[in-house]
């Protein structure tokens, strides 16, 4: 049986991946693939490299992920990657989807033609640091002769990537949308449009999942602040466990 498995975009959402992986872990369920889009590439390339979701979840705390981006305000975007880069080398040096212990497809967007792009094979760090550049607010990256930014916004649950190859899929969706998200200002009214443009993609793609994992509470966090990590790690982890109720016999 091989069991493939689809982390979607969401910025700091995406560590409830990582509960996510803890709870499949922790009932015998390991991914023979994975495919990301923006936080879910990030999460998919260090978990494809062997690191434990505890390990991965620890780090990003201790590092203080958003501290380590360089403000650099330009016509383009108000964020670059430089320091982020860093980071991946220090705990995945060998730079390479080849090299990684579960194969990885990470999805990113060429902006200029307005396409998903996929990669799963040679440079590991710029197609994953791509997936995770969030439009107006990191630089985009140059890779390839493409202009390429996050992932989410063509393919935030690149499950296509998994249909045909793996016999079970797992997907998991970061990005749900509330009727009671609160619409108080330009911001609020910007971010619901954004997640339900998202949430459309992703939701249909959740029906042709084999086991499908939303944290529905989730949109009630920032996904661009870490000050409540544990508590999405948690949800990634308590929605997992309830999603897979009852199926254990059909995923392994």
């Amino acid at each position: 049986m091989t069991i493939g498995i689809a982390l979607s975009g969401g910025g700091s959402r995406g560590l409830a991946h990582l509960g996510a992986l803890k709870a499949l872990s922790e009932l015998g369920i390991k991914p023979t693939m994975i495919a990301g889009s923006s936080a879910g590439s990030l999460i998919g390339a260090f978990t494809a490299a062997g690191y434990s979701p505890d390990f991965i979840f620890e780090t990003i705390q201790s590092l203080g992920i958003f501290n380590s981006i360089k403000f650099a305000f330009n016509r383009f975007g108000l964020f670059k990657m430089d320091k982020l880069e860093e980071i991946f080398l220090k705990y995945i040096p060998h730079n390479s989807f080849e090299k990684l212990k579960i194969p990885l497809v990470v999805c990113a967007t060429d902006i200029e033609k307005g396409i998903a792009v996929y990669f799963s094979g040679g440079e590991l760090i710029k197609p994953v640091m791509a997936s995770c550049s969030i439009p107006g607010i990191f630089e985009p990256i140059n890779f390839q002769d493409r202009i390429l930014v996050d992932g989410g916004v063509t393919n935030n649950l690149p499950i296509e990537q998994l249909e045909g190859i793996c016999d079970f899929i797992i997907g998991v969706n970061v990005t749900p949308v509330s009727n009671d998200m609160p619409i108080n200002s330009a911001k609020d009214i910007l971010t619901k449009s954004l997640y339900l443009a998202i949430r459309n993609n992703s939701g249909e793609k959740l029906k042709r999942c084999d086991v499908a994992i939303e944290p529905t509470e989730m949109y009630n966090f920032n996904g661009l602040s870490m000050s409540k990590s544990k508590e999405i790690y948690q949800l990634g982890y308590e929605n997992t466990m309830r999603a897979t109720e009852g199926k254990l016999a059909q995923i392994l």
